[in-house]
């Protein structure tokens, strides 16, 4: 019989939460410093390398789940928006294309962030102790953290090492990518009983991006991804070219 996990979250602020935060952060700033001592070879290196400990975990985490009887269509298939940037920050890394770095860009730093800030595992049991102390699941642990900072990993090692950036107008064009993308979720969450995105339910974590109610969370929820992802494009954004001074001619 298929076990039915309990989602458990690791409170804000707890030991345990600011070990794994400060660990995220200090992983992710060794990455882009290692980067930025690097001649052109060594960071087209490091990115390949980056993009492939990005990649290996997905297939291995669904292996370890099927052979412990934990696979279940509600929870294992990568449809969270953060599984989904996931992929995105190693297919940017290994294939530099410039869509879906701006996906990564605007979907993936956000989410991530308010992800390792409110943590919730729903893998399985047994990650976080009722006190708040490390469980005995230390792999889905790691996998989550390695998961989540590899996002924010990856987006800024290709913003600040690799010179990629947003093109002009990229947060309201990825902003409408995401709507049939958000839609087709929304469809298979409808026909299979799942909560990819809780387009359907609120995450039982404390979440900065969901208000209020279903449906009104929903559209709050992507209100304000739209409204962070021109916040994210504003230092980026086309500067206005200064006209040259027009010339006076004496006489």
């Amino acid at each position: 019989m298929q076990e039915i996990v309990t989602p458990e979250t690791l409170a804000p602020l707890t030991p345990l939460w600011w070990k794994a935060a400060g660990s995220s952060i200090a992983l992710i700033a060794g990455i882009v410093l290692l980067g930025s001592r690097l001649e052109k070879k060594g960071r087209e290196n490091l990115a390949l390398a980056l993009g492939v400990l990005l990649l290996a975990p997905e297939p291995l985490i669904q292996l370890w789940l099927a052979s412990r009887g934990l696979w279940n269509i509600n929870e294992s298939l990568p449809l969270h928006l953060c599984d989904l940037t996931a992929i995105f920050s190693w297919m940017a890394l290994i294939w530099r294309n410039q869509k879906i770095y701006e996906c990564l860009f605007y979907w993936g730093i956000p989410g991530a962030l308010v992800s390792l800030a409110t943590p919730e595992f729903t893998l399985t049991t047994g990650v976080v102790n009722p006190d708040g102390t490390l469980g005995s699941e230390t792999l889905i642990f790691l996998n989550y953290y390695i998961g989540h900072g590899g996002i924010l990993a990856a987006a800024c090692y290709l913003t600040f090492i690799v010179g990629m950036r947003p093109g002009p107008g990229s947060w309201w064009k990825i902003s409408l990518i995401g709507q049939p993308l958000l839609l087709a979720i929304g469809l298979f969450n409808w026909t299979f009983g799942t909560n990819y995105i809780f387009l359907c339910e609120p995450p039982h974590v404390a979440n900065p991006l969901i208000i209020g109610e279903w449906p009104w969370y929903v559209i709050g929820m992507i209100a304000m991804v739209i409204a962070v992802s021109f916040l994210l494009y504003l230092p980026f954004r086309p500067r206005p070219r200064k006209e040259d001074p027009p010339l006076h001619r004496n006489g």
